[in-house]
């Protein structure tokens, strides 16, 4: 039933723990695991300069800090799920990660999404995260959400 499982990540504790949940799920019934990974856009306007300082912001920096913040996320979580034995691919994305989750789950007919939800105190405990929240409510699969 879940054979095709898409794993959402940020590199977090909480997505490392989704990563051993669908590792599992994927050993138990012989399941692929796409780990996906998406880092919003870097947004040039955000660091417009003010007359007379130039904050120098290199475009090439910027893509080779975004591509080895990947790879440090998906090598870090890509352990969690080897220790499972399941057969997993890796992948990394750039662009809103809610928008891009739910559209690499249904354009490539994933059997479920499997995300870490997120917690910064008592209260936000019982909330999911924003990106979370969206997938559950945009996503075309079953999403299992991991506390």
């Amino acid at each position: 039933m879940f054979e095709k499982i898409l794993l959402a990540t940020d590199g977090s504790e909480t997505a490392l723990k989704a990563a051993r949940a669908a590792g599992d799920l994927a050993a138990k019934v012989n399941g692929v695991i796409t780990l996906l990974f998406v880092m919003e856009p870097f947004n040039e306007m955000a660091y417009i300069s003010l007359p007379g300082y130039e904050l120098g912001i290199d475009p090439e920096k910027v893509e080779r800090f975004q591509r080895e913040s990947a790879h440090a996320v998906l090598e870090r979580t890509a352990e969690v799920i080897k220790a499972t034995g399941a057969v997993f691919s890796s992948r990394y994305e750039i662009g809103a990660p809610p928008a891009v989750i739910v559209s690499v789950a249904e354009t490539e007919s994933f059997d479920v999404i499997v995300i870490g939800s997120r917690g910064r105190g008592p209260l936000a405990s019982f909330l999911l995260g924003s990106v979370c929240d969206r997938v559950v409510h945009r996503a075309h699969c079953p999403v299992l959400v991991i506390k």
